[in-house]
C-alpha cells in the first residue's frame, strides 16, 4: 500500500515574502504591495504607547506569493518610543539652557548637529543646525535646519521679554517635519508621515524674599499631520501637545546651591489615526478589512523629579544630581527609571 502524509509545519509556512496589500485591492492585480517586513511605525516620545495600545487587541492579515493569508498581531508593526539619549541628558545636566529673559545683549550663535536639551517642542530638533540671534530689547530668534540626508526638519522660534516685565518671556514657534510626525516615522504599508506644528510658550521667573529662584515654563501646540502613500492610514486628525517644567533653586552663602525641578516632556494630549487594516480575502482574491479609530494619546504621562546639589570644590563647582522618572516615555505600565549624574566645572 502507499502511505500519504502531510507536513503540517511546511503547510503553515508562507511561500516567499509576506505582503500587506490595501483593503479592497485584488491579490491578482499587477500592483506592488509593500512587504510586511518593511511595514513599521517607529513611535516618537510624545506618542508614547498610544498607537501600540490601540492595536494591542487587533490582528492584521498578510499574504504570501500564492495569496495564502497569515494572521499576525497588529501591534507587532509598532516599535516602542525611546527616551532621550544619554548625551542629551548629560548636556542638559552640565549646561542647563538659560531662560530667554536672561539674554539682554546682542548675541549671534551658530551650531551644527546640536543636541536638543529642551523638554518641549524643540526637543524634536535633535541634530539640527541652529542659528540664534538675541537682541538687547528682549527679542530672540532661533532657526533650525537638518541636513537633507537625515530626516528633514525646518523650524523657527521667536521669543520676547517685555522691558517693563523682564521676568516674563513669551514665545511662538513653527516646526515642519518632512519625514516624521512628532518624531514618529513610518515605512512600507504605513507610508510616509509628515507634520507641521505651531506652538506657544511662556516662562515666568521670580525670586522670593528667602532667596529661592523660582521658574515655571509651559508650552502648548497644535500639529497638522499627514500620511502619504499609505495603504493602512486613511486619516489623521489634528493633534494637541503640551510640556511643562517647574524649577526652584536656592543658593547659599558658602557657595552651595540646591535645585529641585518637576518636568513633563512633550506629550500628545488629543488626536486619532484612522486605519484600514486587512483581515482576510474573498475566494476571488479581494482583500477584506476593517476600519479602526486609534487614539494617539499615550496611556500615561512622564514626570521627571530632579534634585541637584552644587558644591564648591578645588577651585570649581562639583554637581551631583538624581532624577526619578515615573511612567517613562508616557507609558503607564512602565516601571520608574532613575538617572544619576555628577560633574565638575571650573574656569582658567
Amino acid at each position: 500500500f502507499i502511505r500519504y502524509g502531510m507536513n503540517v509545519g511546511a503547510a503553515a509556512r508562507p511561500i516567499g515574502m509576506l505582503f500587506s496589500p490595501a483593503v479592497g485591492s485584488s491579490l491578482s492585480s499587477e500592483s506592488n504591495p509593500a512587504s510586511l517586513s518593511s511595514s513599521f511605525v517607529q513611535l516618537g516620545g510624545p506618542m508614547g504607547d498610544g498607537l501600540n495600545n490601540a492595536l494591542e487587541e487587533e490582528s492584521i492579515a498578510a499574504f504570501d506569493e500564492l495569496g495564502a493569508p497569515f494572521s499576525l498581531p497588529a501591534d507587532s508593526r509598532t516599535i516602542a518610543a525611546a527616551g532621550p539619549s544619554l548625551p542629551t541628558r548629560l548636556k542638559h545636566f552640565l549646561a542647563p539652557p538659560l531662560p530667554d529673559s536672561a539674554l539682554q545683549t546682542w548675541q549671534f550663535d551658530f551650531k551644527t548637529d546640536a543636541l536638543a536639551t529642551e523638554g518641549g517642542h524643540l526637543a524634536l530638533t535633535e541634530g539640527a543646525s541652529r542659528l540664534i540671534l538675541n537682541t538687547p530689547h528682549g527679542f530672540s530668534a532661533t532657526l533650525f535646519q537638518t541636513p537633507e540626508e537625515q530626516d528633514p526638519l525646518r523650524g523657527l522660534k521667536l521669543s520676547w521679554s517685555p522691558d517693563a516685565f523682564p521676568a516674563l518671556s513669551l514665545g511662538a514657534g513653527y516646526l515642519h517635519e518632512q519625514d516624521a510626525l512628532l518624531g514618529s516615522e513610518a515605512s512600507g504599508a504605513f507610508g510616509h508621515l509628515s507634520a507641521q506644528t505651531l506652538f506657544l510658550a511662556a516662562e515666568l521667573s521670580t525670586t522670593t524674599p528667602q532667596g529661592w529662584q523660582l521658574a515655571a515654563q509651559g508650552e502648548i501646540g497644535q500639529v497638522n499631520p499627514s500620511a502619504a502613500q499609505s495603504q493602512f492610514i486613511t486619516g489623521l486628525s489634528t493633534l494637541s501637545t503640551s510640556a511643562f517644567r517647574l524649577q526652584a533653586r536656592k543658593p547659599f552663602a558658602n557657595g552651595t546651591a540646591l535645585s529641585l525641578s518637576l518636568a513633563s516632556p512633550l506629550r500628545v494630549n488629543s488626536g486619532t489615526a484612522t486605519l484600514s487594516i486587512p483581515t482576510g480575502r474573498t475566494k476571488e482574491g479581494i482583500v477584506l478589512g476593517k476600519t479602526i479609530s486609534a487614539p494617539l494619546v499615550p496611556t500615561g504621562q512622564q514626570l521627571d523629579l530632579t534634585a541637584m546639589v552644587e558644591l564648591p570644590f578645588a577651585g570649581g563647582d562639583l554637581s551631583l544630581a538624581a532624577t526619578r522618572s515615573t511612567q517613562p516615555q508616557h507609558q503607564r505600565s512602565a516601571p520608574p527609571e532613575w538617572t544619576f549624574f555628577t560633574g565638575y566645572r571650573t574656569k582658567w
